[in-house]
């Protein structure tokens, strides 16, 4: 996995959203962007999603 960098992670953590828009099946557009949850810790972006596993932005990141 790679790192984020320093100056990304920072606007992430100081902005109030977090969107997400995992590939479709192709591999090449974008879905619909989806408002997640996030926070930063020491250096590291975790996320979670709303309905966790089965929600269908996590198992397109996953594919």
């Amino acid at each position: 996995m790679t790192a984020w960098p320093k100056e990304e992670l920072r606007k992430i953590a100081e902005s109030d959203d977090l969107h997400i828009s995992p590939f479709r099946d192709d591999g090449k557009t974008y879905g619909t962007p989806t408002w997640i949850w996030s926070v930063v810790v020491d250096d590291a972006l975790y996320v979670r999603a709303y309905n966790g596993q089965s929600s269908r932005w996590y198992k397109a990141a996953m594919r």
